[in-house]
């Protein structure tokens, strides 16, 4: 039944196991959409006269086509997003700063998802990999006066915006390079023997050594850049 098989090119095979993992994800999220709904969330008040809106948990287009990967981990599940934003992010950076918030967040999360090692490999590796991104996309963006920050420009703030055709081609790059790092980190999310129940830290790093390691490579290259800009 797969589109891309078996045989196929190493990375298109990641990307594979990687979008079959995602599209569980989907399911289960517009499930839990669905039964809110029939609960009564989001509905139209009476008392009030307004309606709250649908309660929406993830937005699988932000995902699939992202402008980063901070797009990526915001949309991913929204209800939870916000939780951690509120309770963890913001508490945290008040009072150890924000880099300390970003690590306590993701500890967290990791936490909250039963201490499992490929999942704790990955949302440490998004931690790491959404902070170079942000940090480096925003010295860019001020050096080049442009909108390729990792959250579109809503305020006009540069002189060149998200429809001047170089710099929708670099957010075009910079799309393609978080699809990169999504196949990578989703590798080791496959539908084989054992996946219900977890992997060891072995099976995870053996994934992405068949990869080469690349992605961890390229955000690492992405920070040596970050600290000459």
């Amino acid at each position: 039944p797969w589109l891309i098989p078996d045989s196929s090119w190493k990375w298109w095979l990641a990307y594979r196991d990687a979008m079959s993992f995602r599209a569980s994800h989907y399911f289960v999220s517009f499930m839990s959409e669905a039964s809110a709904g029939i609960a009564g969330f989001g509905a139209y008040s009476e008392d009030k006269g307004e309606s709250r809106g649908r309660l929406e948990v993830t937005q699988p287009h932000r995902i699939e086509i992202p402008r980063s990967l901070v797009e990526v981990v915001v949309s991913w599940n929204l209800p939870m997003h916000a939780w951690l934003k509120k309770y963890v992010f913001k508490q945290a950076r008040k009072n150890f700063g924000a880099g300390v918030a970003v690590l306590a967040t993701y500890c967290a999360s990791t936490l909250l998802h039963g201490l499992s090692a490929q999942l704790a490999a990955v949302l440490f590796s998004l931690g790491l990999y959404t902070w170079v991104e942000h940090s480096f996309r925003r010295k860019l963006a001020r050096l080049l006066n442009a909108s390729i920050e990792s959250k579109p420009d809503t305020e006009g703030r540069y002189k060149y915006g998200d429809r001047c055709p170089w710099v929708m081609m670099l957010n075009m790059m910079f799309c393609l390079l978080s699809m990169f790092h999504l196949a990578y980190l989703g590798v080791m999310f496959d539908q084989s023997e054992g996946s219900s129940s977890g992997y060891s830290w072995r099976h995870t790093l053996t994934k992405w050594a068949n990869l080469g390691f690349r992605s961890h490579y390229v955000v690492s290259v992405m920070m040596f850049i970050n600290c000459f800009l």
